[in-house]
């Protein structure tokens, strides 16, 4: 079955995630944004990581954010920074869930 496209994309929390490369899943709850979704699993990549695109997370063990989960991570600021130097290089900003 081909991906549908969401509207938006969704952020979810999830633990088990595959990609090409094998399993990166995470032993605890990560939050993660999905842009597809097919009948069995969404597609999308860790909000935070390496930056693995088009990973695939099992429906069955991903879920919504809850409340405190939103107010959390919309309180948090992001940033791309370098693996030499440690300094930030790009702001991304907060990722302002359901707003």
């Amino acid at each position: 079955m081909e991906p549908i496209k969401l509207e938006q994309p969704k952020y979810l929390m999830a633990t088990k995630a595959f990609h090409k490369i094998g399993d990166i899943s995470s032993e605890e709850p990560d939050i993660c944004v999905v842009t597809k979704e097919t009948e069995t699993e969404y597609i999308g990549n860790w909000v935070t990581g390496l930056g693995f695109v088009d990973v695939h997370f099992p429906k069955e063990t991903t879920r919504e954010l809850t409340e405190a989960e939103v107010k959390h991570y919309n309180s948090l600021n992001y940033g791309i920074y370098s693996l030499f130097t440690g300094e930030k290089s790009y702001n991304l900003g907060s990722l302002n869930i359901g707003g």
